[in-house]
């Protein structure tokens, strides 16, 4: 297997992105992996391991349409086997496209839908603290069968030569070795990204007043003029701790110069994230557009912090879109005083004092979210051929339970290999007899309901958990559409288009009609909605076991039609199994499923034709 990962943004993205080559490497050792990245971007990534050829991205090919059509053809004839756009942008939607590749994964943007084969909707809340940063760019792998790992982070990999050269040049310009170094992100990559010049002079004053500290500034040669602003507006006992000049020559010496840091505070930016992968702690100070929740990653309080206006002043938030905030960043940059970070910034040098930071990894500030627990219910009777795939689809839920009908096949043999699941038999009287009785089985308030023959896809399986977790959540119960499958082929029309069932919901809110003894309904007693995402229904494989499915399903109609004290006529015999088929053929467009839509508009007339068949044995 062909893998190519694009990613053609800032370096921080690039970094981040990095980790998707390192998880397939790991799961799958024997597939290729290239990355795909802007030139100048190249050096975070240099001695990965996992990444098996870069591919560059030229700044000529922005600038030459040949240049760009001779660099597609080069994509094609690599044949890759699935192209993974972290990007989402034009130029790589063109590459996507031209790569030939059968599998295309990218964020889903309405305006390239068509282009990839997997369109992936990015979560709106984090699992952890790694960020959605991270956590979103994980949900890319999702489609090829990946879960989101928390013990993989992105890395730098720095050589002893290089460190050794670090070392010398920090001898060279003073710096003290026996004193802890910080390395300030004065200035960020854009002004609107950049906290005020005069704020930053005033927290490099403070943190040389109240840490004892070697000082190195970091900045590039365009932004000389504004980093002697920031040095100049420092007090005379400051400037006697900042190592001004003490900057590498490339990107590489950089890297190495911040691992010899022990710490990194300032403006966010690629400098914070390449100090996040050296495992060194960092104190970020955000610009008032930037979203924190998705950048401020591995945010534990301890070793990482991060700070932004909203957490001071949220009414200058109230009602203000992106867009308005990215104009008025820098106004609103003059709210964002440093008296209301200096009390938390000092507690983060307090507490790193009372830490060991030798061997501080990233690993140490991952914390899982505390989330809603999901207890998923089944209730099965001669479902062999289900369980193996149905137990690792609901691998998700903190609590699988089975109710099972004392199948007559190795159904129960096969749930006894999982001691995840809790199994219990029950004899089976109706279907809504049988719901409610596992519905008191579940420790968890909200529970999932699916039957032995659905699958919840990574984009449900995602939704199911943003929509359970959201906080102060009114609805107590969720329907969801059904995509129907007949013999492993998707079924588009013949009725089945929008039939939609309850799945989701708070266990204390509901219950299953009694008087129902097939196609129980659920009573509800708050608001409900739909979600968003299909779940998958392999409904039938062949059509026999359909028809004994329908027949199955008239018997117990027929006994709820006899309570009604229902009396079969003509009418019920004929009229009504014709306009069954009539309504799933033609008016529900049956006939564009083909010899499916045909299979399934007749058998659900014999459904209807059955039950009245049933129901006069009852009375006979």
């Amino acid at each position: 297997m062909k893998v190519l990962v694009i990613q053609q943004k800032m370096i921080g993205d690039v970094l981040t992105c990095s980790i998707l080559c390192e998880l397939i490497k790991t799961k799958h050792p024997n597939y290729t992996v290239h990355y795909l990245i802007n030139t100048n971007t190249s050096p975070v990534v240099e001695n990965n391991p996992f990444i098996d050829k870069l591919v560059l991205f030229k700044p000529e090919y922005r600038n030459s349409k040949l240049a760009l059509f001779k660099f597609l053809k080069t994509i094609r004839k690599e044949k890759y086997d699935v192209v993974i756009d972290a990007y989402s942008k034009l130029e790589s939607n063109l590459i996507s496209l031209f790569s030939g590749a059968k599998q295309k994964i990218s964020f889903e943007k309405y305006y390239s839908k068509f282009i990839y084969t997997h369109p992936v909707i990015p979560k709106k809340t984090a699992s952890s603290n790694l960020g959605l940063a991270i956590e979103r760019r994980q949900q890319l792998l999702e489609p090829l069968g990946f879960e989101t790992n928390y013990t993989v982070f992105p890395k730098l990999y720095v050589t002893d030569k290089e460190n050794n050269e670090a070392i010398m040049l920090l001898k060279q310009h003073g710096v003290n070795p026996l004193k802890k170094t910080v390395m300030v992100s004065i200035i960020g990559s854009a002004q609107n990204k950049t906290y005020p010049l005069n704020y930053m002079s005033e927290l490099v004053n403070y943190i040389s007043d109240n840490y004892e500290c070697n000082i190195l500034f970091n900045y590039i040669p365009n932004q000389l003029e504004d980093a002697k602003k920031i040095y100049n507006g420092c007090s005379e006992q400051t400037k006697k701790n900042i190592f001004f000049n003490v900057l590498g020559k490339n990107l590489r010496e950089f890297i190495a110069l911040v691992n010899q840091c022990d710490m990194i505070i300032g403006n966010d930016g690629g400098a914070i994230n390449m100090a996040k992968a050296l495992n060194k702690p960092s104190y970020i100070i955000f610009s008032p557009w930037i979203e924190k929740n998705i950048w401020a990653t591995f945010n534990d309080g301890i070793f990482h912090k991060a700070v932004h206006l909203t957490d001071f002043k949220p009414d200058l938030f109230k009602n203000k879109d992106e867009t308005y905030l990215k104009k008025h960043a820098i106004e609103l940059y003059q709210d964002f005083k440093p008296s209301l970070i200096k009390d938390d910034l000092l507690s983060f040098l307090k507490q790193l004092n009372t830490k060991e930071l030798a061997s501080y990894t990233l690993k140490k500030s991952v914390q899982k979210n505390i989330t809603e627990k999901l207890s998923a219910l089944v209730i099965t009777y001669n479902e062999q051929d289900n369980i193996d795939a149905l137990i690792k689809n609901l691998s998700f839920a903190n609590e699988i339970i089975v109710v099972d009908s004392y199948s007559t096949d190795a159904t129960v043999e096969k749930l006894k290999q999982y001691p995840q699941v809790k199994l219990i038999q029950n004899e089976f009287k109706n279907f809504s007899d049988q719901r409610n009785f596992a519905l008191n089985q579940t420790k968890n308030e909200w529970v999932l309901f699916i039957d032995a023959d659905e699958r919840i896809n990574y984009k449900l399986k995602n939704e199911i958990i943003e929509t359970i977790n959201i906080p102060n959540n009114k609805n107590i119960a969720y329907e969801v559409y059904r995509k129907f499958y007949f013999k492993q082929k998707p079924v588009h029309f013949s009725g089945w288009q929008t039939d939609k069932v309850f799945r989701l919901f708070k266990k204390s809110h509901v219950t299953y009609k009694k008087d129902l003894f097939v196609h129980e309904l659920l009573h509800t007693d708050g608001p409900t909605s739909v979600l968003k995402e299909k779940l998958d229904h392999y409904s039938f494989d062949s059509y026999t076991d359909y028809k004994n499915k329908m027949i199955l399903y008239a018997t117990l109609r027929a006994k709820e039609l006899h309570i009604q004290q229902l009396k079969p006529n003509f009418f019920h015999y004929y009229i009504k199994p014709f306009y069954r088929f009539f309504n799933h053929y033609i008016i529900r467009l049956g006939f564009l499923d083909g010899k499916k839509g045909v299979t399934i508009s007749y058998l659900s007339a014999y459904y209807v034709y059955r039950r009245y068949v049933e129901l006069d044995k009852l009375y006979q």
